[in-house]
């Protein structure tokens, strides 16, 4: 006989599923939830390069507050969530439901080279901008210096930090914590620049043997320059013009001033370009002629010379071998700041979470490097999207990759307001949906 509390068991099973099932059916997962990759207004913007409709029953939500369906702005790599039915043919969503999602504040912590300073000190204040964010020192930050800097007043575009702050919601990362040091090459450092310096357009001609290429892989220091004048015109003016004010100010003789030179080389099937730790930075052909205007082509190699200016491959090195802390921090001299690398440091156990950090640094820093030259950021995403396609697909039909997706939250999150950063970005309203 089956007991009494069994059946009611079951029966309260029964029910609490059947009430999920109701409330799933009721507010079901949103059909798509990306970046405004296009944006005009709060009823003419696409997500993910998708067009969202909106009609007189759309529901638009931020937060708890509902917002107007007549009109308000809607910001490019804002991260929405839109409910409704999705069309992948059109590439199109009827939305019944759209949640803006507001960012949170978040806590961050990194080293970097500062690129500008953009308020200069007064008193307890500094603004400057590093590895790709607004950074406000206050009275309320613990700072400290390596000789010979002393004061906030010593602090200069191309000096390194070590920082931790919060993220607030007007752009500005507020630090609790910073240390300055200046920026130095050590000796391990310079062996690696002189390894890496070489005149890459006066390679020979096929110098990479088929058998080594196929055994040992692509050699980039034996790829030959192509052979089109106007595109490496066009690749060297456009490199020459991303590279940042303090390293043009930096005297020849200066071992920290990089000497960036940009070569056009033919590497079938590659999607980036490649750069040496000396700024040699070498951009296939074909990734070129895949890219649709100017401010792309400068989104790919900004990104490079980020990788450049931040010092990454010789940052990478001790994480790939077997030394102790202690030891990365004294072979690192000066890419990192005393007394703070250690924390830093042990941040990364394993080097493929220090790849992905540095990965997401030189997207932020070529942002900054983009709007100083005045091209257009909202392009750098599109760029890298581009490069992800198929030919014959357009956006919206290939996901949206990695690197994308970090440019477009690096511009939701810290371009959006903040006039310090934001004065001269252009507006840009043409569509990501199409290639």
């Amino acid at each position: 006989m089956v007991r009494l509390s069994v059946v009611l068991a079951f029966l309260s099973a029964f029910c609490l599923d059947q009430a999920r099932c109701q409330t799933s059916f009721s507010q079901p997962d949103p059909v798509l939830t990306g970046y405004i990759t296009r944006s005009v207004s709060i009823s003419d913007f696409d997500v993910n390069g998708y067009g969202i409709i909106s009609s007189s029953q759309t529901e638009h939500r931020k937060g708890s507050l509902q917002l107007s369906k007549d009109g308000g702005e809607v910001y490019f790599g804002e991260q929405v969530a839109v409910y409704g039915k999705i069309d992948h043919k059109r590439h199109k969503v009827e939305a019944r439901k759209i949640i803006f999602l507001e960012p949170e504040p978040r806590t961050l912590s990194g080293v970097a080279v500062i690129d500008r300073i953009i308020k200069p000190a007064n008193g307890n204040d500094l603004l400057l901008r590093a590895d790709g964010y607004v950074m406000k020192i206050g009275s309320g930050t613990t700072v400290s210096y390596a000789s010979p800097l002393a004061a906030l007043s010593d602090v200069k575009a191309n000096s390194w930090i070590t920082y931790h702050g919060t993220l607030n919601p007007d752009d500005v990362l507020v630090t609790d914590t910073i240390s300055f040091q200046i920026n130095k090459v050590s000796d391990r450092e310079s062996k690696l620049l002189k390894k890496t310096t070489y005149d890459p357009a006066a390679v020979p001609a096929a110098k990479q043997r088929t058998a080594s290429k196929y055994l040992i892989g692509w050699n980039p220091r034996e790829t030959p320059p192509y052979k089109d004048q106007a595109m490496q015109e066009r690749i060297s003016r456009i490199g020459a013009s991303l590279i940042p004010p303090y390293q043009r100010q930096l005297p020849a003789g200066d071992p920290t001033k990089i000497a960036f030179q940009f070569q056009v080389v033919d590497r079938p099937n590659s999607h980036e370009a490649f750069v040496f730790p000396s700024g040699i930075i070498l951009i296939p052909h074909q990734v070129v002629e895949r890219l649709q205007n100017d401010s792309q082509v400068a989104a790919v190699l900004a990104y490079n010379m980020a990788i450049a200016l931040e010092k990454q491959e010789y940052r990478m090195q001790p994480a790939h071998t077997s030394m102790s802390v202690a030891d990365i921090a004294t072979a690192a001299g000066g890419a990192f700041v005393p007394g703070l690398s250690l924390a830093s440091l042990a941040m990364y156990p394993k080097s493929k979470s220090m790849e992905t950090d540095l990965f997401n640094q030189s997207g932020r820093v070529s942002l900054g490097l983009l709007h100083d030259a005045g091209y257009d950021i909202q392009q750098a995403p599109v760029a890298w999207w581009i490069l992800a396609s198929k030919r014959s697909k357009s956006l919206s039909e290939t996901s949206v990759p990695p690197r994308a997706i970090n440019l477009y939250q690096a511009i939701g999150l810290v371009w959006k307001s903040c006039p310090e950063t934001a004065v001269g970005i252009k507006t840009s309203t043409t569509t990501s949906s199409t290639n």
